[in-house]
C-alpha cells in the first residue's frame, strides 16, 4: 500500500512539474478541493429560492443543441461556433452545455465572454443553460461558477399551447449526487413529474462508466447508478444528457434514453455537438462534427 501512494505522490510531482501548477489542480485530483456536493447542494438551493430557473416558451414540436467539455483555456473557438449555430437556428429554442466549461482557474470570464449574444453576430438572443464539471471545481472553483454561472443543481420548464416539458439540471461534479440532492430529488419527481409530457435530466458524469481513475470527479459506483436508473424508469424520465468521457454514446435502459456527448473542446481531433428534436412522442437526434 505504501508503494502505492509513493508511486501517486510520484506521478502527481511529475504531472506538476511537466504541465504547470496552474493547469492541473493535483491537490483536486485527490481531495475536492472545493465544497462537497451537500453545501453546493445547499447553496445551490438558496439561489433558486425555490423557483424554476427559468420558462422557455416554445411550440410543442422544438429543437435545443447539447455541447459538452469545452475546457476552455488560451481559446475559445468551438464554443464559439457552437453558440453561433445555436443563436442563428431559427428552430432552436435553447442550448445546453454539459459542464467543465473551462480547465484553468480564471477562465469563467473567458467562457462568457464565448457564450454572450452578440447582435452583429446572432440572429437570436437564444438561451443557454449550464451544468457543472468536475473540472470547474477544481482551483477552488465553486466560488466563481456559483457567482458567475449560477447555481449547480436547478430546473427549468418549455412551454407549449397545452403543455409543459421539465428539465432537471443535476451536479454530479464529484462523482456523486450526495444524500441531500438524492432525497431532493426524490422528492422532486414523485411531486411533479405528472405535470410535465417530457422530463429530460441533465448532468455531467456518466452512469455507465465505472471508471474512476479522475478519483474525486470519477464516474458515479455502481450501487448509485443503479439506484438512479431505478428512479428514473419508475417516473418515466423521457432523456438523461452527460458528458465527461469525451465520447459518443446512446444507451436505452427501461424506457429511458442515456445519451453521452463527446467533447467540443479546441484541442480534440472530431468535436461534436447534438441537436435534440423533441415531440409528443419522445426526442430524435442530429449528431454535427465540426
Amino acid at each position: 500500500m505504501l508503494q502505492v501512494v509513493r508511486k501517486i505522490v510520484a506521478l502527481g510531482a511529475v504531472v506538476a512539474l511537466v504541465a504547470g501548477c496552474d493547469k492541473y489542480d493535483i491537490k483536486g485530483m485527490f481531495v475536492p478541493t472545493s465544497d462537497l456536493i451537500a453545501r453546493r447542494f445547499e447553496q445551490s438551493m438558496t439561489a433558486n429560492e425555490g423557483k424554476t430557473l427559468a420558462v422557455v416558451e416554445a411550440s410543442e414540436d422544438y429543437v435545443f443543441y447539447v455541447s459538452t467539455d469545452p475546457h476552455v483555456d488560451a481559446t475559445n473557438n468551438n464554443i464559439r461556433t457552437f453558440v453561433s449555430d445555436l443563436r442563428n437556428d431559427a428552430d432552436a429554442s435553447f442550448g445546453i452545455v454539459l459542464g467543465d466549461l473551462t480547465d484553468r482557474p480564471g477562465k469563467f470570464p473567458f467562457y462568457l465572454e464565448a457564450t454572450a449574444y452578440d447582435a452583429s453576430k446572432h440572429a437570436n438572443n437564444t438561451p443557454i443553460f449550464n451544468v457543472l464539471g468536475n473540472h470547474d471545481i477544481f482551483f477552488d472553483g465553486w466560488g466563481d461558477y456559483l457567482k458567475l454561472i449560477g447555481p449547480s443543481v436547478y430546473w427549468f420548464e418549455v412551454s407549449f399551447s397545452g403543455g409543459k416539458d421539465l428539465f432537471l439540471v443535476l451536479d454530479s461534479a464529484t462523482g456523486t449526487l450526495g444524500t441531500k440532492q438524492t432525497k431532493w430529488l426524490k422528492e422532486f419527481l414523485a411531486t411533479n413529474r405528472t405535470k410535465y409530457r417530457h422530463c429530460i435530466i441533465s448532468k455531467h458524469t456518466n452512469l455507465f462508466n465505472t471508471d474512476n481513475t479522475q478519483s474525486t470527479s470519477g464516474n458515479m459506483p455502481f450501487e448509485e447508478s443503479f439506484a438512479l436508473m431505478e428512479l428514473f424508469a419508475r417516473h418515466n424520465v423521457t432523456l438523461v444528457l452527460q458528458g465527461h468521457d469525451h465520447y459518443r454514446e446512446d444507451l436505452t435502459n427501461n424506457g429511458v434514453r442515456y445519451t453521452v456527448v463527446g467533447t467540443i473542446k479546441d484541442e480534440a481531433t472530431e468535436p461534436e455537438y447534438l441537436k435534440v428534436a423533441v415531440s409528443p412522442t419522445g426526442v430524435a437526434y442530429e449528431w454535427v462534427e465540426m
